[in-house]
């Protein structure tokens, strides 16, 4: 095999190598932010609660994880209920997947871009068939230890 035909093989296998790689990296294997068919906005735990650890889920401000239906985000420092909020996790406007944005200080829908308070008012987002976008569910949160624990009603 002469050296030019040789590098030509060997780019080619790189080229389609990498094409792979790149291909399947833009698959999807997370939240995309599309809409539940038949969201249930808070639920799961234990009967009504909800409980995770702090130091291995929201260590530090601005850190957000879901668990049973429940969006668990950060906003101070301290292990007191008031650094940490706990809210439904799917948009009551079409079931959407709910962020923290941290640096905005507000809760973000990915589905429509549908934006939340922590205290849950609506500040920007599209209207549902009843002509508005209800607030989100806050729910209150008691800390024990490393725990928080959100009462879900």
């Amino acid at each position: 095999m002469e050296r030019q035909e040789f590098l030509k093989t060997l780019g080619i296998s790189f080229a389609v190598a990498c094409a792979g790689s790149c291909l399947s990296a833009c698959g999807s294997k997370g939240d995309t932010g599309k809409p539940n068919p038949t969201p249930t906005p808070g639920g799961g735990g234990t009967g009504n609660t909800v409980s995770i650890s702090i130091s291995s889920k929201l260590a530090n401000i601005g850190d957000q994880t879901t668990m049973n239906g429940v969006l668990f985000f950060r906003i101070a420092t301290g292990n007191t209920s008031s650094s940490f909020v706990a809210t439904e996790a799917l948009c009551p406007h079409q079931g959407g997947n709910l962020v923290w944005l941290n640096n905005q200080t507000k809760i973000q829908c990915q589905l429509h871009q549908s934006e939340y308070t922590t205290s849950g008012a609506v500040t920007q987002g599209p209207q549902n068939s009843s002509g508005s976008t209800r607030p989100l569910k806050i729910y209150a949160t008691t800390i024990s230890g490393d725990t928080i624990t959100a009462t879900v009603v």
